[in-house]
C-alpha cells in the first residue's frame, strides 16, 4: 500500500487567501493579470512583462518549428521563457467546461481532512488561513461568468488556491501546466561561515570557488532590485511545506535530494517547481558591486511538440479523450496494494539491477546501499566519529521498485546488525529531503529500532455523507466475506480499522463514523490501520501479521539515536519521526531562514494519508457497483452516493489531483484533537549549512554529532 507521497515538485503558484480571498480574486480577474498570483507574494520586482513576439507565426507555432529543428540537429530543445508563456496565454477558455471542472473538484475536496480547520487554524499554525469552500465557489462563479481570458489564467487561480493550503498532500496540476517547464541558469545556496552565524546567499558556481579563492566571489545582495532574502522568501511561498523554514530551504540547491534529481537544483533555478516564475530574466547584484543575469528558458515536458496555436494545445492537453479516463496521477502514486514480486534470495546489499544508479555525490563509501539509492548505511571512522553509524533514508517511497519494501527492510536489518557487530554505540538516521512514501516502511523501520513497542498512529477522516455511505457498505458486508472489492478497500484503509493503540477493532458504522466535533469540524472516531492486516512478507512490519521480529530488544538506546532533517520531512517521514520521538529520540534540523531561534524538523505535510483522485474515483465506482449488486444501500442512498461521487471522466484533463485523506494526531494529544499539520514542534537543535555541508552533505553528520553529543553549540536560541 503506497501512501503519503506528496509530489511536492508538481505544484505551482501561491494565493494567500486569508479572509480577503474573494476580494483578491475579484481584483485579479478585473485586472486580467497575466501572471501567477505567486508574484504578489514574491514581490513585484519579479514581474517583468513578457515581451511580445511579433511575427506571422504565433508563439506555439514558433516553438513547434524550433523544437523540430533542434531535434533534427540533435540538440536539446530549449526556448525563451517568454515565448512559452505567450503560447500558454493563447489557450482558449471554455466557461461551461471550467465551471464543471470546479464542480468536480469540489467532490474530491469533501475528502480533504483539514478543509474546515484551514479556514480558522489555531495560533500555532505558521501559515495564513484558507477558505477552501469559499474559494472554490467564487472561482466556479467566475468561470461560469467567463471572467478568465484563457485557460492558463483559470488554471493558475485554481492551482493557487490549492497551494495556499500549504499541504503537500493537497495538490492540483491543471492541464495548461503540463506542456512546459521553466528553468533558470543559476542555482543558489545559503552558506554560514560556521553553522552558527547567519548565512549569506551565493550562486552554486561561486560557492564551489569560495573555499579555494574567497576573494574571487561575493554574496548576492539583490535580485531584480529587491533584497535577496526577501525575494527568496517570496519564491519559497510556492512550496507546499507547512513550515516557512522548510519552504525557504527548498529554494536552494541540495545534493541530499538525490532520489529526485529534478528537484536537486532548487525552486529558484527551476522556477516555482518548473512553472512560469513571472520574469524573463533575473538580474543579480553582488556585495562587491558586480552584476550578472540569469535567463529564464522553457523546455517541453514531453518528447514532441507539434501545435500550430493555443487552441490545438488546449485540445490536446485539456479536453478529455473520449476513449480514456482522466489523465490523473500515475498508478505508482496510488495507495492500492503493490503486486510486485518479493525480493530475490540474493543478499540485500547486492540486489541485482540492470539500471543501478551511481552512489550519491558528496557521501563516503556505503557499507550497504541498494541499486536505487532508497537506503544506505555508513560505518564512520573519522576522528570523533569512530563509534557512530549513519543510516540514510532519503525517501519512504519504495513501492515503485520491484520488491522495494522487502529490499529496504532487509537492508536496514543488515546494516543495524553490521553496526552492532562493529561496536558502534551511536546511530544517526539522516532523513534530509525525505518526502514521505509508504507508511508500511515507516512502521517497519520503527519496529526495527524499537521491537518491544507498538507503533502509535492516530488518524481521523472528515465525516461527510459520501464517507458515511461508503462506510455503511463496508459495515454491511458479512464478517469473513471473500468479496474481492471489499478486501482491497480494507487494505487501502477504508474498513477493518482499529483504535490507535491497536487493541480494538471498530464493529459498527455508528461506532466508527460518529461524527465527532473536533475544532468545529465533523470528524470520525480516532483510528488506525490494522497492522496485522497490512503486514506480510512482501511488505513487512516486523512483529505483525506473519512477520516475526528480527530481535526482541532495541539495538540502540534512544539517547544514542539522532534524527537529522532539513525540515522537508513530509508525510510518512513525520509519522516515523514522531514515533521515534515518543521513545526519547532527539532531532536536529539544518538550514532555514537566516534568523536565530528554533526550526521544525518536520516541516512538510503532517497529514496521515494522501489519496490520489484516480484512486478515489475508482473506489467510489467500485463501492457503487458492489452496493447495487448486493443491495447494501437503498435506491435513494445509491443515487445520493452517485451524486456525491466524482465523474469517471473529468470535464478537463489534469496532470494530477490529490487530497489529504486523514488527519494525524500526536500520542501526547490524549483525545486526538489537534491535527499535527497545525502543531509547532521545534527540533532539539538547529544548525545552518556551512560551505562544506553544501558541497559534501555527509559533513553535516560530524556537525550534528558535535552539537548533540559533543561540545558543539546550536544556533542561538534553538537548543531545546
Amino acid at each position: 500500500m503506497k501512501i503519503f507521497e506528496t509530489r511536492v515538485q508538481k505544484t505551482r503558484g501561491l494565493l494567500e487567501f486569508k479572509h480577503a480571498l474573494i476580494i483578491k480574486i475579484k481584483l485579479r480577474v478585473a485586472m486580467f493579470a497575466k501572471y501567477s498570483l505567486l508574484l504578489a507574494a514574491a514581490g513585484s520586482a519579479f514581474v517583468d512583462a513578457a515581451p511580445s513576439t511579433r511575427s506571422i507565426q504565433g508563439p506555439c507555432a514558433q516553438i513547434s518549428q524550433q523544437h523540430m529543428q533542434d531535434v533534427k540537429a540533435g540538440k536539446v530543445p530549449k526556448f525563451p521563457g517568454a515565448l512559452a508563456y505567450e503560447c500558454l496565454q493563447s489557450m482558449p477558455f471554455d466557461p461551461k467546461r471550467g465551471a464543471a471542472f470546479v464542480e468536480d473538484v469540489k467532490k474530491y475536496m469533501q475528502w480533504q481532512s483539514n478543509a474546515d480547520v484551514l479556514s480558522n487554524p489555531p495560533t500555532s499554525y505558521l501559515s495564513p488561513p484558507v477558505d477552501i469552500w469559499g474559494g472554490l465557489d467564487y472561482l466556479q462563479q467566475q468561470a461560469a461568468d467567463n471572467k478568465f481570458g484563457n485557460q492558463f489564467e483559470f488554471d493558475t487561480a485554481l492551482s493557487d488556491l490549492f497551494i495556499s493550503a500549504k499541504d503537500g498532500h493537497l495538490s492540483l496540476i491543471p492541464c495548461s501546466y503540463m506542456p512546459f517547464a521553466f528553468v533558470g541558469h543559476e542555482s543558489l545556496v545559503s552558506v554560514s561561515s560556521d553553522g552558527l552565524q547567519l548565512p549569506q546567499i551565493y550562486t552554486f558556481g561561486d560557492a564551489e570557488v569560495l573555499k579555494s579563492n574567497p576573494n574571487a566571489v561575493s554574496p548576492i545582495v539583490t535580485i531584480n532590485g529587491k533584497e535577496v532574502v526577501s525575494q527568496l522568501q517570496g519564491v519559497s511561498e510556492s512550496q507546499l511545506f507547512q513550515d516557512p523554514d522548510a519552504r525557504y530551504n527548498n529554494v536552494f540547491l541540495s545534493r541530499s535530494r538525490y532520489t529526485n534529481s529534478d528537484l536537486m537544483a532548487g525552486a529558484f533555478s527551476i522556477g516555482p517547481n518548473g512553472m512560469w516564475p513571472g520574469s524573463t530574466v533575473y538580474n543579480i547584484a553582488y556585495a562587491n558591486g558586480t552584476t550578472s543575469k540569469s535567463e529564464v528558458n522553457a523546455i517541453v515536458r514531453k518528447d514532441e511538440f507539434q501545435f500550430v496555436d493555443g487552441e490545438a494545445l488546449y485540445e490536446s492537453y485539456c479536453l478529455p479523450a473520449s476513449d480514456t479516463t482522466t489523465t490523473s496521477s500515475p498508478s505508482t502514486a496510488t495507495p492500492t496494494p503493490s503486486k510486485s514480486a518479493p525480493a530475490s534470495s540474493t543478499p540485500a546489499s547486492q540486489t541485482p539491477s540492470s539500471t543501478a544508479k551511481p552512489a550519491p555525490t558528496g557521501y563516503p563509501k556505503a557499507a550497504i546501499r541498494d541499486d536505487n539509492n532508497l537506503i544506505s548505511g555508513y560505518l564512520l571512522s573519522e576522528p570523533g566519529l569512530e563509534d557512530t553509524a549513519v543510516l540514510s533514508v532519503p525517501t519512504f517511497s519504495v513501492s515503485g521498485v520491484e520488491g522495494g519494501n522487502k529490499i529496504v527492510s532487509d537492508l536496514a536489518i543488515e546494516f543495524i546488525q553490521k553496526a552492532v557487530d562493529a561496536g558502534k554505540k551511536k546511530m544517526i538516521i539522516d532523513l534530509s529531503s525525505n518526502p514521505g512514501g509508504d507508511v508500511i516502511y515507516a512502521f517497519d523501520l520503527f519496529k526495527l529500532f524499537f521491537p518491544n513497542k507498538t507503533p502509535y498512529w492516530s488518524t481521523r477522516f472528515r465525516a461527510h455523507e459520501a464517507l458515511r455511505l461508503i462506510e455503511k457498505v463496508g459495515y454491511s458486508v458479512p464478517e469473513g466475506s471473500h468479496n474481492v472489492t471489499f478486501a482491497s478497500l480494507a487494505r487501502v484503509g477504508f474498513y477493518g480499522l482499529k483504535t490507535p493503540s491497536q487493541n480494538y477493532t471498530f464493529k459498527s458504522l455508528e461506532e466508527f463514523y460518529g461524527p465527532h466535533n473536533v475544532l468545529g469540524a465533523k470528524m470520525t472516531a480516532a483510528n488506525s490501520l490494522n497492522l496485522d492486516l497490512i503486514s506480510n512478507e512482501e511488505k513487512p512490519i516486523h512483529g505483525f501479521g506473519d512477520v516475526k521480529p528480527e530481535w526482541t530488544t532495541p539495538p540502540f538506546a534512544p539517547e544514542d539515536i539522532l534524527i537529522i532533517t532539513d525540515g522537508a520531512c513530509s508525510s510518512s517521514c513525520p509519522i516515523f519521526t514522531e514515533m521515534m520521538k515518543y521513545e526519547g529520540v532527539k532531532t536536529i534540523s539544518f538550514g532555514g531562514r537566516p534568523q536565530y531561534g528554533p526550526m521544525q524538523a518536520m516541516g512538510g505535510t503532517r497529514g496521515a494519508q494522501v489519496m490520489p483522485a484516480e484512486t478515489l474515483m475508482t473506489i467510489t465506482t467500485a463501492v457503487l457497483e458492489m452496493a447495487a449488486e448486493e443491495e447494501l444501500l437503498s435506491e435513494s442512498e445509491l443515487q445520493q452516493l452517485e451524486a456525491l461521487s466524482p465523474a469517471e471522466e473529468s470535464p478537463l484533463q489534469y496532470g494530477s489531483l490529490q487530497v489529504n485523506f486523514r488527519d494525524g494526531y500526536s500520542k501526547l494529544d490524549k483525545d486526538s484533537v489537534m491535527p499535527l499539520q497545525f502543531v509547532y514542534e521545534p527540533a532539539h537543535c538547529r544548525l545552518f549549512y556551512t560551505l562544506e555541508n553544501v558541497l559534501q552533505p555527509a559533513t553535516a553528520w560530524s556537525a550534528a554529532v558535535k552539537a548533540m553529543w559533543g561540545s558543539g553549540d546550536c544556533v542561538a536560541g534553538s537548543r531545546m
